[in-house]
């Protein structure tokens, strides 16, 4: 299944790179500079349209592939046939680290210093959730719990960042200006949800694939916005994530046997 890999990431990557593309058209057709508001513009009916069809795409794309079998268990699930997968791992969670030492010594410039705080540190225990789920134990017996401390630390990174993304943009009256970012930590949220249940034992691998994909699409998206370099490498760095996981679900996925008929022998 590495072809059909490589298809739907590539094809996941270039909608995205087109989004980003619209979004930045978006930010700049449809803000007055002098009142900082926004002002209606075709453009932003063309960017409601391009999210809704990518994901009715993605789900027509989810139904085909139901014809093959998903494994359920986490480490076949999500064991990659390439050695670059655990180094990314690790150089996405030092990516999020340094994004979220960044915000902590940059909050007193925000407008909400404490919170803005609380979403670095969220965002530097989403980095070591992340590196524990790439280094998986000392040993076969202790993985499975270390990697369950892993990703519920990604998932009180998701929770962080989506509630001090609501405080910050809550006294903004322009809902463009945040409301695409809302939706990529949503979504991000939602397959760290998913990918937990891998963890967990109760996977739902085509819900998990959609929300990788749909999460990392709208984190590309959003991270053109106006925003301080630090949180536009997190969003960076959750796309990558969730570029990385989606691929490998996908490289797992498994051909679905013919059942065999009553006459024919084994």
């Amino acid at each position: 299944m590495q072809s059909e890999a490589y298809k739907l990431t590539g094809a996941a990557v270039v909608a995205s790179a087109m989004g980003f593309m619209l979004r930045w058209l978006q930010n700049i057709n449809i803000l007055d500079e002098e009142t900082g508001l926004a002002e209606k513009a075709p453009i932003s009916t063309v960017m409601v349209l391009y999210i809704v069809i990518a994901a009715l795409a993605l789900v027509g794309y989810i139904i085909y592939l139901k014809k093959y079998d998903a494994p359920g268990e986490g480490d076949i699930a999500m064991a990659s046939h390439t050695p670059v997968y655990t180094p990314a791992l690790y150089v996405i969670a030092a990516m999020l680290a340094v994004s979220g030492v960044i915000q902590m010594l940059q909050a007193g410039d925000s407008l909400w210093p404490g919170m803005y705080r609380i979403g670095g540190l969220g965002t530097v225990i989403g980095a070591v959730g992340l590196a524990m789920l790439a280094a998986g134990g000392r040993s076969k017996e202790s993985a499975p719990r270390f990697r369950r401390i892993g990703i519920s630390l990604m998932l009180v990174f998701g929770a962080i960042w989506l509630i001090s993304a609501y405080k910050d943009a809550a006294t903004d009256p322009v809902l463009w200006r945040f409301a695409p970012e809302i939706l990529a930590i949503c979504a991000a949220l939602i397959a760290f949800y998913y990918m937990a249940g891998y963890y967990f034992d109760s996977p739902h691998p085509m819900y998990t694939l959609f929300f990788c994909e749909m999460g990392a699409f709208l984190c590309v998206m959003s991270a053109i916005d106006d925003m301080p370099l630090a949180e536009a490498l997190r969003f960076a760095a959750v796309a990558l994530l969730l570029f990385l996981w989606g691929f490998v679900m996908m490289e797992n996925l498994q051909k679905r046997e013919t059942p065999l008929k009553l006459d024919q022998e084994p």
